[in-house]
């Protein structure tokens, strides 16, 4: 046997040999999946090992090499077993560095372990490449309307969060403000894999409820992606006076306040055409829908002839101006006047008052003016001087979405990890995972895709060595009752609502377990036009706003798509700045159960219309492992398995035995080597 690491040969050692496992799924412990492995074993610290490791066992002039993992591919009579692997160094003892090479699965499943949020973050692993990109889209009215008839990527369905009014037999007009953004499933599956250097492939792509899965939104917060907050957004400025400015007695006692430097970093230093400030008229102007803080800060000297009693100072006012109306109006003020710590100047009153601050949040519309207003109060007797340095910043605040702005994809999903939707995925469509690591491929498969496999089952009668055999009838940590759950959401009751059980007939068993359970909450439904609708309920009814106030957990939903047109219905789209939009054709309503419903998410059968039930996921895709845990026997024996056997290995297809006159799933090779026995778990088929 040869290892290469990092492309180099290394020398091994006869006292430690590397033997490997293979498996793809462990049928004892189906919420997993699992990969190739080698043993640890140790090669000699010989001057050739020490530099392709990156000299581990000094101290001093250990490399970076030990804190990475080495590419690794391990070779057999010129035979390439295990052509992309990977090494770890475990420990360094003495003359020997002990490691382990893994493969497979794993090499995929590494490759997707970080947030999915990492993935619009281009300062990570993760979102270096900005896999999300292409699907970044503008919050519009035109935008929500043309995605009803999408069956890839992004879609605005039509979903109640609890503020979408609908009245029988009243024209439908639906607010496109109220709604949220959806992502399909299957969409979100193949980016993933890409961005890890892979291509999905297998049954699963081809199912026919993968293919309408959305992802819908239910987080409490609809934010911008990582690289979107973190920006120096151009709708943020600091704009101060570079000289001091001075009103009130014979120099005029009302205005703009005159700005006319424009700051630099830590807010934008922006400059034209996309500068939202105009020297000129002394006012900001948004450049698009956005939220802001709004802050202005000065330093004054007031001198009065009237006493503080008399209220001599300046009142400074934020205004702004709609873009639609033209209207002014003021959103705040702040007063500056004489305190009783004016210094009495035989009857002139001064006082330098420091540190003044006006401050508001704003929503603004694109094109909304804001600007400082200045009014000398007592301004016959009252001169006021603001010093240098007086400074306006608008800040914009880019965590959270507005209508208008930009969407980054990722921010419809909740904040877990990638591999943990995948994960969800495989679990709620019984999927075996297989990963082809020379040809980057992973591949879905089901159980029954290995069942339909038998006609290509490997005879490996042959290579059964006698050397006894054992026969359990237990695998894994299955209990009497396994329950296949949902995620828990307090909207939603009983909690049981959707659930199913796997019942095995073993009393030596523990009594109850939790065989899986879903990263997403089932949803109920609403009345809505020629039917109903889901509702994820997140707007407190009691409230005057509609603001999201009701915490919700994750949600997957089966898209619909409503013919309009054969129904002779239209449906109006609207948002706040009077625009309008009439559709005609088709509209997305999902669910996740209905009895009228095609196809239904629950784990259980449930009620359809009339006397039929509504095959749940359980029924659709278990009813094969759910024979082989009613009546388990997994049975280990020893063969002998050439280099041959191990390159062309196909854990997806199934070996059969002339001694047992059966076909069994190969649930674990153990510790292969060349010219050795190796032990192998199988499970009986059918």
């Amino acid at each position: 046997m040869q290892l290469y690491l990092n492309d180099q040969l290394v020398d091994l050692s006869d006292d430690s040999p590397i033997a490997l496992t293979f498996q793809i799924n462990n049928l004892a412990e189906v919420k997993n999946q699992q990969g190739n492995t080698s043993n640890q074993f140790k090669l000699p610290l010989t001057q050739r090992n020490r530099q392709i490791l990156g000299y581990p066992d000094d101290i001093a002039f250990t490399a970076c090499l030990p804190y990475s993992r080495y590419d690794a591919k391990i070779v057999q009579d010129g035979l390439e077993i295990i052509p992309y692997g990977y090494a770890e160094l475990n420990s360094v003892d003495d003359n020997m560095a002990s490691l382990t090479v893994l493969s497979g699965n794993v090499d995929f499943f590494d490759a997707i372990d970080g947030s999915i949020y990492d993935m619009g973050d281009s300062t990570t692993t993760q979102g270096a490449a900005k896999p999300w990109a292409p699907y970044d889209h503008t919050w519009t009215l035109n935008n929500v309307v043309n995605s009803q008839n999408k069956t890839e990527g992004w879609i605005w369905p039509v979903v109640d969060y609890g503020n979408l009014k609908f009245e029988e037999n009243k024209p439908s007009e639906i607010n496109v403000k109220k709604l949220r953004p959806g992502f399909f499933l299957k969409t979100a599956v193949g980016l993933i894999a890409r961005n890890a250097g892979f291509t999905a492939s297998g049954s699963l792509l081809n199912d026919e409820l993968f293919n309408k899965l959305i992802v819908q939104f239910a987080n409490d917060d609809f934010e911008h992606g990582t690289d979107q907050q973190t920006l120096r957004d151009y709708n943020s400025i600091s704009v101060s006076n570079s000289q001091a400015h001075t009103a009130g007695r014979n120099l005029g006692y009302a205005g703009t306040f005159p700005l006319n430097r424009v700051n630099g970093y830590p807010l934008h230093a922006n400059t034209a055409p996309n500068n939202p400030f105009d020297a000129g008229t002394n006012r900001y102007r948004a450049l698009q829908r956005c939220s802001v803080s709004v802050s202005f800060t000065f330093s004054l000297f007031v001198n009065s002839r009237d006493k503080p009693a008399k209220g001599g100072g300046i009142e400074i006012r934020l205004k702004t101006i709609n873009p639609k109306t033209g209207e002014h109006s003021q959103v705040t003020n702040v007063m500056a006047v004489l305190t009783d710590k004016a210094v009495d100047g035989e009857g002139q009153y001064t006082e330098e008052l420091r540190d003044q601050k006006l401050t508001a949040e704003m929503e603004l519309l694109e094109g909304q003016v804001i600007f400082i207003e200045y009014d000398v109060k007592n301004s016959s007797r009252t001169i006021v001087t603001i010093y240098t340095g007086a400074t306006l910043s608008v800040i914009s605040k880019t965590k959270n979405m507005l209508y208008g702005q930009q969407v980054q994809c990722e921010r419809i999903f909740p904040d877990i990890n990638q591999k943990d939707l995948l994960k969800d995925t495989l679990q709620r469509f019984g999927i075996i995972c297989q990963t082809d690591a020379e040809k980057r491929v992973v591949n879905f498969a089901s159980f029954r895709d290995i069942l339909n496999n038998i006609p290509q089952a490997r005879d490996w009668t042959y290579k059964c060595v006698n050397q006894g055999k054992n026969i359990s009838f237990k695998l894994g940590s299955y209990a009497q009752v396994n329950y296949l759950k949902h995620k828990e959401d307090e909207a939603i009751t009983p909690k049981t609502f959707g659930q199913a059980q796997i019942n095995i007939d073993d009393k030596t068993l523990p009594t109850t377990a939790t065989l899986f359970e879903s990263q997403f909450a089932p949803s109920f439904n609403r009345p809505f036009l020629l039917g109903s609708i889901a509702q994820i309920k997140k707007v407190d009814a009691a409230n005057d706003d509609d603001s999201y106030s009701i915490s919700t957990q994750p949600r997957l939903l089966v898209d619909q798509k409503l013919n309009l047109l054969s129904n002779n219905k239209t449906v109006t789209f609207i948002d706040d700045d009077g625009h309008r939009q009439v559709l005609n054709d088709t509209l997305s309503v999902p669910y996740f159960y209905k009895p009228d419903g095609q196809y239904n998410l629950c784990w259980a059968d449930m009620p359809g219309n009339g006397s039929s039930n509504i095959s749940g996921l359980k029924s659709i895709y278990y009813p094969e492992l759910e024979h082989i845990l009613k009546q388990t026997k997994k049975v280990v024996r020893w063969f002998m398995l050439t280099p041959r056997d191990i390159l062309e290995l196909d854990l997806l297809i199934p070996i059969y035995l002339q001694q047992d006159s059966a076909y069994y799933y190969i649930n674990k090779i153990d510790s292969w080597r060349k010219g050795q026995p190796t032990k192998v778990e199988l499970v009986k088929l059918g």
